[in-house]
C-alpha cells in the first residue's frame, strides 16, 4: 500500500512539472491566442503581435495590429504584478503608449463591439477591486463619420494606493475641423465604491453649416458613496449658439447669445433632491417672414429622483420674454412681452405596467395687440388678453395620451369698439369616460360705444363625439347665446370625419314683442326709437357640405303682425316671409311677399303689397313682380322692374289710378285750391347716385269736375292787375273744367315742379265763356318722393353688400 501511494504522488508531481513546463515553453502562443480571441470579440481580428516578455510577474506586448484594415494598433503595453500583492488585493500596474483605434460610424453601425455584462447593483456597503495602476500616453481613438474624421486624444493616469485611495487623472482632447473640446476628469477612488471628483470641459466649440456653438464650458463635481450618488453640482455654459434649418422653400434660424444650466443635488434617504436653473439670453428666431428678437428664458426647477420615479416642478415662477416680433405681413404682433409659467409639475413613474408621465402646467401669456396695416385700408387693431392656459394630462405605455387643455379669463377687444370678455375654452383629448371634446363660453360681448348697437351678450356651447365606440368620430356642435334670461341665438352643427359630410344651422328663435314687455331695443339699443313694438320675428340659415364642397344652403326670415311707432311714423301689421334657397349665390324662390296694412308719416299709405324674388347673379338682383299701395283714396303701383346694384341707374314707372283730386290738393298744400274729380296717369322715375329725378310725369282727370280757388292773399296781390285778372279770379272760384292735367318734373337736387292745366268755364262769369288756365304750382309732395328714394336705396345697399361664398 505504501509503495502504491508513493507511485501515485510521483506520477502527480511529474504531471505538474510537465504541465508547468509546457505552459512556460508555450507561453507566447497561449498569450497570443487569448489576446486574439479578445480582440476578435470586439470586432478587431488580430493581424500581428510581438511578445518580448512573458513571465510570472510581467507581460509586455509590442506592435499589435488588428482589424481588417488595421483599425487597432498598439505600440507598447507593459503589465506588471506581484502574486503576493495580488493575493492581498493590490492592483496590476499597466503602462500603455501608442494606442491607436479607428471606429467607423459612416454606415450607422460601429465596427467596434463590447461584450455585454451586468453591473452589480449598488448596496449600502460593498467591496470592489482596486483599479489598475495606469499610465496612458500617446493614444487616440479615431471616429470616421460621413463628413470627416474626429480624433479623441487620450492621456492620464491612475495612481497607486495611498492612504486607502487611488487618485485618477484622465484627459481627452476631441478635435476636428468642426469640433474642439478638452475634457478632464480628476478624482479619488477606493475599493468601497467611494468616488469623489470633478469633470470639466473647456476650450470647446462646434461649427457646422447647420449648427454653431462658439464656446462651451462645463464643470461638474460629484461625491459617490458605495457607488451611490450623494452630491452633484454642475455649471454649464454655451455661448454664440446658432441653429439653421433649410428646406426647399423656407429657412429657420435660431441664434442665442448664451445658454446656462446650473444646479445642485443632495441625497436624502432613498432619493436625490436638487435644484436646477436654466437660462437663455439674447435670443433671436427667424422663420421665413417671422422674426423674434430679444428672447430670454428663465426656468428655476426643483427635482426629486426616487428609485422608481422622477418629480420635476418649479421653485418659483418661470419666464419667457420677448422684445420685438416682426411678421413681414400686413398683420403685425405688437406689445407682446412673452409669458410666465406659474406651474409645471411633471411626474415620471415606472411600475410593472411600464412608464407613466403625468403633468400639470399653467401658463400666463402677456397681453398682445394684432395690428392689420394694409396699404389700401385704414389700420385695424385687435387687443388680446390671453388669460390663463393650463394643460393637465397623462401618458403611459399602455394607453393613449389623455388630457385637458384649458383657457380661462381671456378677453378680446375687436374693431368697432366690440369687446368679448370672460372667455373660457376646454379641449378634452382622448377622454374615454365622456364624449365631450370641447366646451367654451364667452361671459360677455358688448359694444363700448356711447350708443351701443346691441345689448351685452353671453354665449356657451360645446362639441361632443356622438359616434359609436370604434367608429370614426362624428362631432356635434351646440352653441347658444343672448341677453340675460333670453338665449335667442342658437348654432348647431355636425361633422362626420369618416365621410366628410357636415351641416351647420344658425337660428334666431321666435321673438314675441309687445308693449310693456320685450322690445327690440332690449336686444338692439340702436332701435330705441321704435316704440310700442308688437309682433313676432324669427330667422334661420343652414348649410350642408361634403368632401366635394357645399351641397346645399338656405335661409328664412319671417315677420308676423309687426307694428311700431317711430317719431312721426306709425306702421301697422307688417307681415313678411323671405326664403333664400341658396347662400352661395344669393337667391330666393319666386313670389316672396311683404304686406303692410298701414304706414302713416303724415301721408297715409295703406294696403301695401310687394311681391318679389332675388335672382342669383353677381351681385344679386331684386326682381319686383308687383308693388302697390293705396294713397289719397287711389292706388299707386309699380310696373314690374329689376333693381340691379351693379347698374349705373335704375328706371321705374309708377302708375296712378283713381286719386281723389280734392285729397291730392290737400296733400300738395296750395293755399285756397280745392276741387272734385279723380286722377289717373303715370310718373317715370330715375334713380342714380342716390338722387331721384322725374321726367314728364303726367296725371289727368278721368272726367269733368269742379275746381275752386279762393285765396285772400292772391286777391290782394292781383287787385290792381286790371279787369281781366279780376274776372279770372272770379272764374276760378267755381271753375267747371272739362279737362284737367298735371305735369310733374324734377331734375337732380332741384324741387319738384308741377304744372296745372285746366280747360272749362264759370257759368256766372262772362256767360260761361270757356278758357284754359296754365298754372305753375309750388308743392309739398317731396315726402312721397323721399319715401320712394329711401326704399330703393335700402334694397340697393342690401343687395350690393350681400356676401357670396366661394
Amino acid at each position: 500500500m505504501g509503495k502504491l501511494l508513493k507511485a501515485v504522488l510521483l506520477a502527480f508531481i511529474s504531471l505538474m512539472i510537465v504541465t508547468v513546463s509546457g505552459l512556460y515553453l508555450f507561453r507566447h502562443a497561449i498569450v497570443e491566442a487569448v489576446i486574439s480571441d479578445q480582440l476578435r470579440q470586439r470586432g478587431f481580428p488580430l493581424q500581428s503581435i510581438e511578445i518580448p516578455d512573458v513571465s510570472f510577474n510581467s507581460l509586455q506586448l509590442q506592435d499589435i495590429t488588428a482589424g481588417k484594415s488595421s483599425e487597432f494598433r498598439l505600440k507598447n503595453l507593459r503589465l506588471a504584478w506581484n502574486f503576493q500583492e495580488l493575493l492581498a488585493g493590490k492592483p496590476v500596474s499597466a503602462t500603455i503608449s501608442g494606442l491607436q483605434a479607428t471606429i467607423d460610424l459612416k454606415t450607422g453601425a460601429s465596427n467596434f463591439t463590447m461584450p455585454q455584462s451586468q453591473m452589480p447593483v449598488a448596496q449600502w456597503k460593498i467591496s470592489i477591486p482596486w483599479l489598475p495602476e495606469l499610465k496612458l500616453s500617446d493614444s487616440a481613438v479615431y471616429f470616421r463619420t460621413a463628413s470627416e474624421d474626429i480624433t479623441l486624444a487620450l492621456s492620464g493616469s491612475i495612481g497607486a494606493i495611498q492612504s486607502g485611495k487611488q487618485e485618477i487623472h484622465l484627459s481627452a482632447v476631441t478635435s476636428a475641423s468642426f469640433l474642439q473640446a478638452t475634457t478632464v476628469f480628476k478624482g479619488t477612488f477606493d475599493n468601497q465604491g467611494n468616488l469623489q471628483g470633478k469633470i470639466s470641459v473647456s476650450e470647446a466649440r462646434f461649427d457646422t453649416p447647420e449648427a454653431k456653438i462658439a464656446d462651451f464650458s462645463s464643470e461638474t463635481s460629484f461625491v459617490f458613496s458605495a457607488l451611490r450618488p450623494q452630491q452633484i453640482q454642475t455649471n454649464t455654459s454655451l455661448s454664440g449658439i446658432r441653429l439653421l434649418r433649410k428646406e426647399e422653400a423656407s429657412a429657420t434660424e435660431l441664434a442665442l447669445e448664451e445658454i446656462s444650466l446650473a444646479g445642485e443635488f443632495q441625497r436624502s434617504a432613498d432619493s436625490m433632491q436638487g435644484e436646477m436653473d436654466f437660462r437663455i439670453t439674447g435670443g433671436q428666431v427667424i422663420a421665413d417672414a417671422l422674426k423674434l428678437e430679444q428672447l430670454a428664458v428663465s426656468i428655476p426647477v426643483q427635482i426629486k429622483l426616487h428609485p422608481s420615479s422622477v418629480q420635476i416642478g418649479l421653485r418659483e415662477q418661470a419666464h419667457i420674454t420677448l422684445g420685438k416680433i416682426f411678421t413681414g405681413y400686413p398683420l403685425q404682433i405688437k406689445d407682446f412681452k412673452g409669458f410666465s409659467i406659474d406651474q409645471a409639475d411633471l411626474d415620471l413613474a415606472k411600475d410593472d405596467h411600464g412608464i407613466t408621465l403625468q403633468h400639470r402646467i399653467s401658463i400666463l401669456p402677456a397681453n398682445l395687440t394684432l395690428l392689420d396695416e394694409r396699404p389700401d385700408s385704414s389700420a385695424r387693431k385687435v387687443q388680446i388678453h390671453p388669460g390663463t392656459i393650463s394643460l393637465i394630462g397623462k401618458l403611459s405605455d399602455s394607453e393613449k395620451y389623455q388630457g385637458t387643455l384649458a383657457i380661462s379669463n381671456a378677453a378680446v377687444n375687436l374693431p368697432a369698439q366690440i369687446q368679448a370678455s370672460d372667455i373660457s375654452v376646454a379641449l378634452h383629448l382622448n377622454d374615454q369616460e365622456d364624449d365631450a371634446v370641447a366646451s367654451f363660453a364667452i361671459g360677455r360681448v358688448h359694444h363700448l360705444a356711447a350708443e351701443p348697437l346691441f345689448a351685452a351678450l353671453s354665449f356657451a356651447g360645446g362639441i361632443r363625439d356622438i359616434a359609436k365606440r370604434g367608429e370614426p368620430a362624428v362631432y356635434a356642435l351646440t352653441l347658444s347665446g343672448g341677453v340675460p334670461r333670453l338665449d335667442y341665438m342658437k348654432l348647431t352643427g355636425q361633422y362626420a370625419t369618416g365621410t366628410g359630410k357636415g351641416k351647420l344651422k344658425a337660428e334666431i328663435v321666435p321673438l314675441s314683442f309687445s308693449p310693456g314687455a320685450l322690445q327690440p331695443s332690449d336686444l338692439l339699443p340702436s332701435l330705441a326709437q321704435l316704440q310700442d313694438v308688437s309682433g313676432k320675428v324669427n330667422a334661420y340659415a343652414q348649410l350642408r357640405w361634403d368632401k366635394d364642397g357645399v351641397q346645399s344652403s338656405g335661409a328664412e326670415l319671417e315677420m308676423r303682425d309687426l307694428s311700431f311707432t317711430r317719431e312721426t311714423l306709425k306702421l301697422n301689421d307688417l307681415n313678411a316671409m323671405l326664403h333664400l334657397d341658396n347662400l352661395i349665390a344669393l337667391s330666393s324662390e319666386r313670389h316672396q311677399s311683404i304686406t303692410i296694412r298701414r304706414v302713416d308719416s303724415g301721408i297715409p299709405l295703406e294696403k301695401i303689397l310687394i311681391s318679389y324674388h332675388i335672382e342669383g347673379t353677381t351681385p344679386p338682383r331684386l326682381a319686383i313682380q308687383k308693388a302697390q299701395f293705396s294713397v289719397i283714396n287711389g292706388i299707386v303701383s309699380l310696373v314690374p322692374t329689376v333693381i340691379d346694384p351693379a347698374a349705373a341707374q335704375t328706371d321705374i314707372l309708377l302708375r296712378i289710378e283713381d286719386i281723389d283730386l280734392e285729397t291730392f290738393f290737400n296733400l300738395i298744400k296750395i293755399d285756397g285750391l280745392a276741387g272734385s274729380g279723380q286722377l289717373d296717369g303715370q310718373i317715370p322715375i330715375t334713380l342714380k347716385d342716390n338722387v331721384l329725378t322725374i321726367t314728364n310725369g303726367h296725371l289727368a282727370a278721368r272726367s269733368p269736375g269742379i275746381l275752386r280757388f279762393k285765396s285772400e292773399k292772391a286777391s290782394k296781390m292781383l287787385s290792381s292787375a286790371g279787369k281781366e285778372m279780376n274776372l279770372l279770379l272770379q272764374a276760378a272760384q267755381e271753375f267747371h273744367y272739362t279737362e284737367l292735367s298735371l305735369n310733374l318734373d324734377k331734375s337732380g337736387l332741384h324741387d319738384l315742379v308741377v304744372k296745372l292745366s285746366v280747360l272749362g268755364n264759370n257759368p256766372n262769369v262772362k256767360d260761361g265763356q270757356p278758357f284754359r288756365l296754365n298754372i305753375k304750382l309750388e308743392t309739398d309732395i317731396e315726402k312721397i318722393l323721399q319715401t320712394i328714394n329711401q326704399g330703393y336705396h335700402l334694397s340697393h345697399e342690401i343687395l350690393r353688400g350681400s356676401f357670396i361664398l366661394r
